[in-house]
């Protein structure tokens, strides 16, 4: 019964903090926060942006009761469309994507509108195409059913600019759809302006880079056994192979170019024929066994190797490490339309490459720009968030490890300037050291205080700060000032977490000096802070709980006699330890 009343107040409390009845006031910067809150996703924000009043002499965002409850609605249908997602993927994990394939698009075409109406803020007109979204997963569902029986295993699931396809080896070179799907002996190619990307039965994915043609020489799928045999040979250009954990278990890949064979089982794997005769490949995850002039060699994680027709393969080389961009955090704000990025120098590198995109994973639009040092400019960047990546090749053009992935957001128009804590933007911050360092970004330019000093502000908008911690509660007042005279303010609390205090517990069994009478059910409980996770464990028996949003919790145990229970209490998005007991029950 105890047991049950915790649970229903740990659900009451880690309910919405906002209360409906009155109109909910925040400021630009919390934004996202309060549309994680209300609709369930922060790329949903255009929803409470065009719900809400905006009152600039005020610099504030108001929903009213009335305003607040067509968000509500927007959540309701936002739910039904995230699960519905969840269906969607399983059914492309199950070969949706090459068995429905007009379902697929169909369901896609009704997701990018669904999108396009959140973006404009349109509650009714999103709620309309959820329904319509539903009902089309659900015919991909009846196809798929249908069809599991077809020949064929591949389907062009993403392009950029013109790709085309030829049916067979001798067939006429055709404009290519999304959603065309290919068969033995076809071939897809791209110009040097576009890209595409040809999607398996088992989730793997093959990208063509610029000015590629490749031939789908095999496509075999045995179904007794599950088990898919497919050939693609390298005519000219170069591709990137991600195999799915299916495919890396239960499929063959390969891959010929030239004079070499390869047998990829990689979930990352690049091949290129740079000329007639020559051959280059990197390997990042997994193995892949290269075969040529009847010499076989195992390329492992990080190593690439050349083959040059008429020679055995090149012995495996380390491939060159990623470089890293020289900012202090992974995002950056910027106001004008280019930036020059510099990079690490990277020993042995001939070459770097930058990607940016609008997708994190590089699979919208991409644009690459080439570079002979460490420093490249960026060009005609658009407005909103873009994702930097960088890789380094040596002198034989051996593509190195990529970089992390860096945002920057470019900000138009005369707005406060953005503010954002490189750790999320929480209102309370915990830890349990006496000093924290505060980092983060805002508008290139802008002079920043907090707590009453200065702190400097680097050229791409890169901030941090130490400061020194005293117990309980310390308050952080953030402001900053961009050219245009425009203010954002920010207040938030930092905790420093009492370890003493995470172990203040309370047993429905007798407990002293770390020994707990023995019970069949023991219920503990304390109280922490919300940011933390309690870890119980008791000989392999492991329960992880979270705290409540005031820091309660509780744990429900069924120990054995003379066992021994260790309590941890950690912070949820690390992982780190902050504080451990052992109890034997006796």
């Amino acid at each position: 019964m105890i047991t049950s009343l915790l649970i229903i107040l740990v659900a009451l409390l880690s309910e919405s903090h906002f209360s409906d009845a009155d109109p909910l006031v925040f400021k630009p910067p919390d934004l996202s926060r309060i549309s994680q809150e209300l609709t369930g996703s922060e790329s949903n924000w255009p929803i409470v942006f065009q719900a809400a009043e905006y009152r600039s002499g005020e610099n504030t965002f108001v929903l009213d009761t009335e305003s607040r409850a067509e968000v509500a609605r927007f959540l309701d249908s936002w739910r039904l469309m995230d699960e519905t997602r969840t269906s969607y993927s399983k059914l492309i994990r199950n070969g949706a994507g090459v068995f429905a394939a007009r379902e697929v698009a169909q369901s896609d075409s009704l997701f990018q509108a669904f999108r396009g109406k959140v973006d404009k803020g349109d509650i009714d007109g999103s709620i309309r195409v959820v329904s319509e979204y539903r009902q089309s997963v659900d015919d991909m569902a009846r196809a798929l059913e249908k069809n599991r029986v077809v020949d064929v295993e591949a389907r062009l699931s993403e392009k950029q600019g013109t790709v085309e396809y030829r049916r067979g080896l001798i067939g006429q070179w055709l404009g290519a759809a999304i959603g065309n799907l290919f068969r033995e002996a076809d071939g897809v190619r791209t110009t040097s302006e576009s890209t595409g990307k040809v999607t398996f039965l088992d989730g793997s994915e093959v990208s063509l880079a610029n000015s590629t043609t490749a031939i789908i020489r095999s496509s075999r799928l045995d179904r007794l056994t599950n088990t898919s045999d497919i050939e693609i040979n390298i005519s000219q250009g170069g591709l990137l192979a991600k195999l799915s954990s299916e495919g890396i278990e239960r499929s063959n890949y390969e891959i010929s170019a030239g004079s070499a064979t390869m047998l990829v089982k990689s979930s990352n794997f690049w091949a290129e024929k740079t000329d007639e005769d020559r051959v280059v490949m990197a390997n990042y995850s997994g193995t892949t066994t290269v075969t040529a002039e009847n010499e076989v060699i195992n390329l492992g994680r990080n190593q690439g190797t050349i083959v040059v027709r008429g020679r055995v393969p090149l012995e495996p080389v380390p491939l060159l490490p990623a470089p890293r961009l020289q900012w202090s955090a992974t995002d950056s704000v910027i106001i004008s339309d280019h930036l020059t990025l510099s990079w690490t120098d990277i020993d042995g590198a001939a070459t770097y490459e930058v990607d940016i995109s609008d997708s994190p994973s590089f699979d919208g639009w991409v644009r690459s720009i080439r570079s002979e040092t460490s420093q490249g400019t960026l060009t005609d960047i658009p407005a909103g968030v873009s994702h930097i990546r960088i890789r380094a090749f040596d002198e034989n053009d051996l593509r190195g490890s990529e970089s992390q992935t860096y945002r920057i957001l470019r900000s138009t128009g005369m707005l406060p300037p953005y503010l954002f804590l490189v750790d999320g933007d929480p209102a309370e911050i915990y830890t349990s050291d006496s000093e924290i360092t505060i980092s983060g970004i805002t508008e290139p330019g802008s002079r920043l205080i907090m707590n009453g000093n200065p702190v400097t502000v680097s050229v791409s908008g890169d901030f941090s700060a130490t400061l020194t911690l005293s117990p309980g509660q310390n308050p952080l007042e953030l402001q900053t000032t961009n050219p245009a005279g425009y203010v954002t303010r920010q207040e938030r609390s930092i905790t420093k977490i009492s370890v003493e205090k995470l172990f203040d517990l309370t047993w429905s069994s007798f407990a002293e000096d770390g020994r707990v009478r023995f019970a069949e059910d023991i219920l503990v409980t304390g109280r922490a802070y919300p940011s933390l996770e309690v870890v119980a464990r008791i000989g392999d028996v492991v329960k992880v709980v979270p705290c409540g949003i005031n820091g309660n919790w509780a744990l429900n145990l069924n120990p054995e006699p003379d066992s021994e229970l260790t309590i941890a209490l950690r912070f949820r998005h690390n992982k780190e330890i902050i504080g451990e007991r052992t109890y034997q029950i006796e």
